[in-house]
Formats: structure tokens, sequence, C-alpha cells
């Protein structure tokens, strides 16, 4: 990663609003992607990254959803990060006062659902309410008793090795970490950074710059975008991730999302099979264990077949067939499994169960991986049907580019 001290350029920009400001608005233009210092008049230094071509880029103030404010910007220092030259022009500049929000979490709601991205975290999904759920007793569906739980972006990157020399291990769980930046926060609980956010009656866009989960408060050099729109009983979410690293990562094993539940919904259901959307029996597990343990692992790994397209799973009770279900097009594995499973139906308890969507994709710098998945509730053959309905909303194309397949032949013994 290119040091900011090798300043290719400085903008004296010494602009001072009629009154503090939360969030500025650059638009500009460059022929390359650049690592920028912004200097605020009143002495501090933010870090922002710019992608190539003109542009804008809305930024909150650091610490904006804990009320903090700035009083100008003093100069702007940039410094390229590909291996071209290129020329910061600032066009234009805004400054808003955006009140911090009210609370933690921004909510959008219509008849059937009510969807909360927690602000403070990121702004991954920490809450889902079935309007017309038929189980007393539970509202919230998704686990938030940490930064790591949610329904959230995560990805992995470089481990410490001669080509990338300034990165260094994290560690988590006794284990050296790699590089991985994850929306919500760290493993000490110190959360990711709110860049962006808006909101619609139907919609919510945020952006942050996550935190590496294996160390505690380092922002990484990259940003997480989400388009979170609810489209009657369905929650379509639009994913976006660019990492600035400069680093050359391998091809690892991406969750494509993290999805956490509530531990009441213990029963794990997919299709194992190759005729897709012809309501063929599902498989079920009942007695899954916490996937992080190696013992586990591969008893909480299913590989879905060449020719399957039906990649929806979900979690439920089996008492009440209720639950949540997640569909990812052009994904290759689920990983599933239960924390300390206690059927609670508190979603900030410890107990949770999980689901990632995975397949293996090389991060690369400036080239972002943009996905997009769906989010339904109700009984099994609810869910299966509603995500039947929508199963070309999109094909995740991107996913197969610098892909590695982890699938399983049609023929294959059935789990």
């Amino acid at each position: 990663m290119k040091d900011i001290r090798e300043i290719d350029g400085k903008i004296d920009l010494f602009r001072r609003p009629e009154k503090p400001f939360t969030r500025f608005v650059l638009k500009y233009c460059s022929k390359a992607a650049l690592r920028a210092i912004v200097k605020y008049t009143d002495g501090d230094d933010d870090v922002i990254y710019l992608d190539k071509g003109p542009g804008e880029f809305r930024c909150f103030v650091p610490g904006y959803v804990d009320g903090a404010e700035r009083k100008g910007i003093e100069t702007v220092e940039y410094v390229t990060l590909e291996d071209k030259p290129a020329e910061l022009v600032i066009e234009d500049v805004a400054f808003e006062n955006v009140p911090a929000p009210s609370g933690d979490t921004g909510f959008i709601e219509n008849e059937f659902l009510k969807v909360g991205v927690r602000l403070i975290w990121g702004g991954g999904v920490n809450y889902i309410e079935d309007k017309n759920c038929p189980v007393p007793g539970i509202a919230n569906l998704i686990n938030q008793y940490d930064t790591g739980r949610l329904v959230q972006q995560s990805y992995y990157g470089t481990g410490e090795c001669p080509e990338n020399p300034d990165f260094k291990f994290g560690t988590f769980m006794g284990h050296n970490w790699c590089y991985n930046p994850v929306q919500g926060g760290d493993r000490g609980n110190m959360r990711s950074r709110l860049i962006d956010f808006k909101k619609t009656p139907s919609s919510i866009y945020v952006k942050a710059q996550p935190k590496d989960w294996g160390k505690v408060g380092w922002d990484t050099p990259s940003y997480m975008e989400n388009t979170y729109t609810l489209e009657g009983d369905i929650i379509r979410v639009d994913n976006r991730f660019t990492d600035y690293s400069c680093w050359t990562h391998g091809c690892n094993t991406q969750e494509l999302p993290a999805f956490y539940t509530v531990s009441y919904l213990s029963r794990f259901v997919w299709y194992d099979g190759i005729e897709s959307w012809q309501d063929k029996p599902l498989t079920v597990r009942d007695d899954l264990n916490f996937w992080g343990l190696p013992e586990y692992s591969e008893a909480c790994t299913f590989r879905l077949r060449k020719s399957a397209k039906e990649t929806w799973s979900a979690f439920l009770n089996p008492e009440d067939d209720y639950g949540i279900g997640l569909y990812v097009p052009n994904i290759d594995v689920f990983k599933a499994g239960r924390f300390c499973y206690d059927g609670s139906k508190d979603p900030g308890s410890n107990p949770t169960n999980y689901i990632a969507p995975l397949s293996r994709v090389r991060i690369i710098s400036m080239k972002p991986i943009e996905y997009s998945y769906l989010m339904t509730t109700g009984s099994v053959a609810k869910i299966r049907e509603k995500f039947r309905q929508n199963r070309d909303f999109a094909d995740n194309g991107r996913l197969s580019e610098d892909h590695i397949d982890m699938r399983i032949s049609d023929d294959a013994p059935a789990y």
C-alpha cells in the first residue's frame, strides 16, 4: 500500500462555510484512483479514497454518528494508487449539515416488513420484522449481539507474504487472521465508520469504511456500499465492495453475505438437486454445530451441484414452520451452523444461527466486487415460492470473474 507521505499533489482548498457542517461533497475529476488526506480547519485530518473518472464523493465527517461537526477544509493532498499519472481536479465542494441519527438504526417499512440497518455499525442489517409473523414473542429475526453478527458484507484477502510486506496478521480465536474487512466492525467491537447515508420511503443507501476483523481499531483501505429496497414482502440488497490497498490478494472463499439469525430458528433448509424451481423435496439439518470449529467444519459445508439454479436457503423453527430465507444467485456453497444453540428468540443474545453463501473470489484493488440477494420470511413453502417468482432478479455475473469453481458434480451423493 502506497504511503500517503509520498504526495503526488496538493490542492489549497480553504473553505469555511457559514456554519459547521457534517458532510462535504466533492465534485472532482481524476484519471486514476486516489488516496487523499482532507485537512480540516479545526486541525485534524481525514483519509479518503476516490475512484477514477469524473465523480462525486460524499462523506460524513469523522464522528458524525456521535454528533461531531467540522468548520471548514484547508487542503487536500493526494497519492495516485494506480500505475499511471493522475492529477486531481476539484471542480466544486459543498458543505451540508445533516443531523446525526436520533437512534443507532435507520428503518424502512411497509405493510409486510420492517427493516433496520445499524448506522453506527457500518449500516449492516440488524432488524427484520415480519408484520404478519404467526409466532408469539418474536419480532426481530436477526441476531445483533456484536459487530460480527447482523446481515453484512465481509471479505477475505492477503495474509503476511513477501508481495505485501506492510500487511501484518491480525488474530482471532487464537489464530492468525488475514485481511478481513467487516461491515459492522472488528473483534474488539470497534465499529466501522459511516461514510454516507440516504433514505427514501422504500430504500436505504449506506456507504461505510469497514474495520479489519482480526485487529482492533484499524480502518481498512476500502469502502462497502449497500442499497436496501423493500419490494412488497421481499427485501432486495445490492452490494458493492471496493478495495484500495494495492495489495496482491489470493483467490479466497468469500461470505456473500454473512447472515445471522436468532437461535429460535433452528432448522437449516436448502435444495440439494438440479431440477430447480420444480418443488422437489428439500434437504434439512436439525443438529448443526458451530461451523468455526475444525471438527464440525465439513459437516456444516454443503456444496451446490454444477447445474443447480435454486440457490436459496433458510433457517426455520420446525414446530412453527416459520423462518427467514436468503437467495443469492451464482454462488457455490452454503456454510451453515448453530452457535451455543438454546432456542432463544432474543436478537441480542450470544446464541445464533449462521448462513454464508460462499464463492471463491479474488479481491482486486480498484475493481469492485458487486452482487445482489433477496431475503423474505414465512413458511418454507412460502419462502420458496417467493424466491421462485423472483428468481431472475439478478444473475450476479460479476461473481464469475476471477472465480474458482467450488461446486460438486450433478451426480454426487446426496447430503
